[in-house]
C-alpha cells in the first residue's frame, strides 16, 4: 500500500497512540493479575531470582519448552564452545576438515548424553536420508519422510521409551528427530535438483554428516537449508567476526533474562494454559491483549533460541536465514510464514509448494498446492487437533489474503477507488479489509501457542461478544495494521 504514506501526521498520530495505549494497558492489566494467578494456580510456581529485592516473586515456570530450553542450555553449554573452538582452530589451520569436526561435535555430545535407543533412531533417521538420496527418487525421499512422521508420532506415545530417557531427553529427541528429518529432506532433494556439471564432493558423507550434525541448529534451529550449508565460506584467510559473534550471542543473552525478568511479574504462559485466568480480566476487550502478549513472548522464545543458532552460523560462514520478524510489524499472515521463520517457509515454498504449482498455474492448482503444503505443516508439527485447528485457519486466512490481494489489483477497483475516494480514502478502504483478515490470522497464532480451549475462548470473545466489542476490536486492529503498514513503508529499502 505505497499511499500509506500520504496520511497526515494527526491520523498517524492517532494510529500510533492507539497502538501504543492499548499494548501498555494490556499489558498492566496482565500485571494485576499476578497475585491472583499466583493464588488460583493449579500448582505453584518455581522460586524466582533472589539476587535483587524487586525480583523476589515467584517465576512463571509453566513454559515447558521455555524451561526444556534453559535445561538443555545449562547441560550442553560446553559443547557450544567446544564447537566454536574447533571450528576456530579448523578453518585456520584445515579447512578441508571442517565437516569432519562439526560431526565429531555433535557425535560426542549426543553420546555422552543421551540413551542408547535415542542414539539409534537418531543414526537410523540421519542415515535413512543419505541411503534414499543415493537412489536418486523423490518419491522414495517422501515416503521415507511419511515413514519417520508417523514413528516420531508413536515415540511420542511410548510409554517404556520415555520411562527410560527421562522427560527432558525425550522432547530433545522428539525435537531433533523432527528437525534432522528436514535437513535430510533438504540434501536429498537438494541434490537431486542439482545440475550435473556441480561438484559432486558437494554431496558427499562427509558434507552430509557435518550439514546433519551441525550442533548449534541441531535441537532448536532454525532449519538452514542445504544450499545455504553449501554456500559457506571457509578457508585460511577468511576473515572471522570474533566480537560481532560475541555480540549475537549476548543479544541472544539479555533476551532471555529480560523475558526471564518479565516472568516474574507477568504470567502470560500460565494464562495461555488456564482459560480461568485470562477470564479474569476486566472486560472481553482486554482479554485480546492476552492473545497479543502470548504471541509477542512466544516470538521473545524463538528470537533466543533462534537467534542462538543464526549467531553459530553466521559466524561459521553459513548464510543463515534472518531472525524472527516481531509479530508487531506483521500485518499481512503471508509475512508470518515468509519473516517469522524464514528457513521453514524455504523449504516449504521450494521442496513442496513450488514443486506441485508455478508461477503461471491456475489458480486451483496453486489452492491445492497450498493445502497440501499445510497438510504437511500440521503432520510434522504433530497430528494435535489444535494443531490442525491451526493449520486449517492458516489455510483459510493466506486463501483470503490472496482473494483480496487479487481484488484490490483489479485495474476496476483501483479505478472506481481513485475516482471516489482518492489515494488516501483508497487506502483508509484497503487497510478497513485487511483488517478483517488479520483478525482471525492473528488469533489462529493462540491456538498453537496455547492450545484448543484458549484458542476457542479468545476467538469466541472477538466473534460473539457483541457488536459494540467487536467494533472496538477493529478499530484497534485497523490502528495496528496502519501503524504496521507505516513501519514497512518507512524500513523498507528505497529504490533508484
Amino acid at each position: 500500500m505505497p499511499n500509506a504514506g500520504l496520511l497526515s501526521r494527526c491520523e498517524i498520530f492517532v494510529y500510533f497512540g492507539v497502538y501504543i495505549a492499548y499494548i501498555v494497558v494490556g499489558l498492566y492489566k496482565i500485571y494485576e493479575l499476578r497475585d491472583h494467578i499466583v493464588k488460583e494456580a493449579q500448582f505453584q510456581f518455581s522460586d524466582g531470582w533472589s539476587l535483587l529485592p524487586f525480583l523476589r516473586r515467584r517465576r512463571d515456570d509453566s513454559n515447558d519448552e521455555l524451561e526444556n530450553f534453559g535445561d538443555f542450555i545449562a547441560k550442553f553449554w560446553p559443547f557450544y564452545l567446544l564447537h566454536a573452538i574447533v571450528n576456530g582452530v579448523l578453518n585456520w589451520k584445515w579447512p578441508r576438515l571442517l565437516c569432519h569436526g562439526y560431526a565429531a561435535v555433535c557425535a560426542l555430545a549426543l553420546g555422552l548424553n543421551l540413551h542408547w535407543t535415542s542414539l539409534a533412531v537418531l543414526v537410523l533417521l540421519v542415515g535413512s536420508y543419505f541411503l534414499v538420496s543415493l537412489t536418486g527418487s523423490k518419491r522414495l525421499v517422501w515416503l521415507l519422510s511419511a515413514g519417520w512422521i508417523l514413528w516420531i508420532n508413536v515415540m511420542k506415545n511410548n510409554t517404556w521409551w520415555i520411562d527410560r530417557v527421562g522427560y527432558a531427553e525425550y522432547v530433545m529427541v522428539i525435537v531433533t528427530l523432527s528437525w534432522s528429518l528436514l535437513r535430510g529432506c533438504s540434501f536429498a532433494l537438494s541434490k537431486f535438483g542439482a545440475q550435473k556439471d556441480v561438484n559432486t564432493s558437494s554431496y558427499d558423507l562427509i558434507q552430509y554428516l557435518g550439514y546433519a550434525m551441525y550442533f548449534p541448529c541441531l535441537t532448536y534451529g532454525p532449519i538452514i537449508s542445504y544450499q545455504r550449508f553449501a554456500a559457506r565460506r571457509q578457508g585460511q584467510g577468511v576473515p572471522r567476526n570474533w566480537l560481532g559473534f560475541i555480540c549475537a550471542v549476548g543479544r541472544s543473552a539479555i533476551w532471555w533474562l529480560l523475558m526471564q525478568c518479565g516472568l516474574h511479574y507477568f504470567y502470560i504462559h500460565y494464562m495461555a494454559r488456564d482459560v480461568r485466568m485470562v477470564a479474569m480480566m476486566d472486560s472481553v476487550f482486554w482479554q485480546h491483549s492476552a492473545g497479543y502478549f502470548m504471541g509477542q513472548f512466544f516470538f521473545l522464545y524463538y528470537v533466543v533460541t533462534y537467534g542462538l543458532g543464526i549467531a553459530f552460523a553466521v559466524h561459521d560462514g553459513i548464510p543463515a536465514p534472518s531472525r524472527p520478524r516481531c509479530i508487531g510489524r506483521i500485518h499481512f499472515y503471508s509475512d508470518m510464514w515468509k519473516y517469522f521463520d524464514e528457513g521453514l517457509y524455504e523449504f516449504l515454498f521450494k521442496h513442496i509448494y513450488a514443486e506441485l504449482c508455478g508461477k503461471h498455474s491456475s489458480p486451483a492448482r496453486k489452492f491445492c498446492a497450498t493445502a497440501l503444503t499445510f497438510a504437511f505443516v500440521f503432520v510434522w508439527h504433530g497430528c494435535y487437533t489444535y494443531v490442525l485447528i491451526w493449520s486449517i485457519l492458516n489455510f483459510l486466512c493466506l486463501a483470503a489474503e490472496k482473494l483480496y490481494k487479487s481484488l484490490i489489483s483489479m485495474p476496476t477497483y483501483q479505478t472506481w477507488t481513485l475516482r471516489h475516494l482518492g489515494p488516501v480514502g483508497a487506502q483508509r478502504l484497503h487497510a478497513m479489509l485487511a483488517t478483517q483478515l488479520f483478525i482471525p490470522a492473528a488469533f489462529s497464532n493462540v491456538y498453537f501457542i496455547g492450545g484448543q480451549e484458549i484458542g476457542d475462548f479468545l476467538m469466541r470473545g472477538a466473534y460473539l461478544s457483541g457488536v459494540g466489542n467487536y467494533m472496538a476490536l477493529c478499530f484497534c486492529s485497523y490502528c495496528f495494521f496502519q501503524c504496521s503498514e507505516l513501519l514497512l513503508a518507512k524500513l523498507k529499502p528505497k529504490t533508484t
